[in-house]
């Protein structure tokens, strides 16, 4: 943006030493001249020759702008590809990975607004009435940050997220019993938090 505004370009190319560069700017005036006035040109009146020399700075100052932009953005472009093209994931499975991760997200604010609903329900219930709360489950602080850590996708493992990476590591150690989508066999006592992980077994 500062070159594409040119004014800070303006004020540093008039105090340049390059000798090539002063001669660009000066054209057929004496070098010697031009060059003492160079530094103070920007602040001066607008004369004929020196709206010569801001024109040919302006527009120097916009091309290294455009320049600037157009090399970020191939770069960019570049990098993209370069990934795209050296990523162990192929095109169909990142596209079911994007699809897996937005229905993941959409059912976890349902679920967690339908559990929250339920907890705040229960605890004021037990508030109002003044007796002992239901039973609830909800999943713990250590649940929670293992779910919260960035995720990335291995094609050793194939899990999806990190409730994916959560819930079949916890199913192979023994933590919970939970119907798993890897394993053939069932499971019995459902967690009530971890129920939407398995909408099968819900149904």
């Amino acid at each position: 943006m500062a070159l594409l505004n040119r004014k800070y370009y303006e004020c540093a190319m008039t105090g340049t030493n390059v000798t090539a560069y002063i001669k660009h700017l000066c054209g057929d005036k004496s070098s010697d001249q031009c060059q003492q006035e160079l530094s103070s040109l920007p602040c001066l009146r607008p004369k004929e020759d020196r709206q010569r020399v801001l024109i040919t700075l302006r527009a120097d100052s916009q091309i290294l702008g455009w320049l600037l932009i157009a090399s970020i953005m191939l770069s960019n472009l570049l990098m993209i590809c370069m990934a795209r093209c050296t990523s162990p994931i192929s095109y169909l499975q990142l596209k079911f990975w994007r699809t897996y991760a937005q229905e993941e997200s959409n059912l976890m604010d349902s679920y967690s607004s339908k559990h929250a609903k339920e907890l705040a329900k229960r605890n004021l219930k037990s508030f109002f009435d003044q007796e002992p709360p239901a039973n609830i489950s909800t999943p713990s602080n250590r649940a929670w940050k293992k779910i919260s850590s960035l995720y990335k996708f291995s094609t050793k493992d194939h899990y999806y997220s990190t409730i994916h990476r959560y819930v079949e590591e916890s199913c192979d150690n023994d933590m919970m019993k939970i119907a798993s989508v890897k394993s053939s066999g069932t499971a019995d006592n459902i967690p009530a938090a971890l129920g939407f992980v398995d909408d099968v077994r819900m149904a």
